[in-house]
């Protein structure tokens, strides 16, 4: 067995595209050295109390930074308001990341609420090795974000 070089799981050693994320893998009988970028960073758009236009904006910079270092996955903590029905980061969060979705700056995004079960949130666990770890904490989670570089 080998490990992707792109999404981390283990596979076939001789296998020349990644089942799990459909890389092409190098043919070499070695794994590549890996690289020193997180696969999934976590950003908590709620520190400090911002307005939601602050937050949307340290949201869009760290977006930007993220996918200028090769990271895959975005893990956004915005909460879910103290309202019970969903607090004005989240919906203005979900409401960009919807609007972008489509234009090449982000592949897709599932709320935690989603992450367990939907299709979405099964083939980002599987493209990406590390959220795997923290399924538990994630599924079900109305307060994050995950959004696919």
């Amino acid at each position: 067995m080998k490990t992707c070089m792109n999404c981390g799981n283990e596979i076939e050693s001789g296998a020349s595209e990644c089942p799990h994320c459909e890389e092409p893998q190098l043919s070499r009988p070695w794994d590549p050295p890996r690289s020193s970028h997180r696969a999934v960073v976590t950003v908590n758009l709620e520190e400090g109390h911002p307005l939601v236009e602050e937050a949307l904006v340290h949201m869009d910079r760290e977006l930007r930074d993220a996918r200028m270092q090769g990271t895959k996955v975005v893990r956004l903590i915005h909460g879910y308001g103290s309202s019970g029905v969903g607090g004005a980061i989240k919906v203005a969060v979900r409401k960009r990341l919807k609007a972008v979705r489509g234009g090449g700056t982000i592949k897709n995004y599932v709320g935690g609420e989603d992450y367990e079960h939907a299709e979405v949130g099964r083939k980002l666990r599987a493209r990406v090795a590390q959220l795997k770890a923290s399924l538990r904490t994630d599924q079900r989670n109305r307060g994050i974000t995950l959004v696919e570089l």
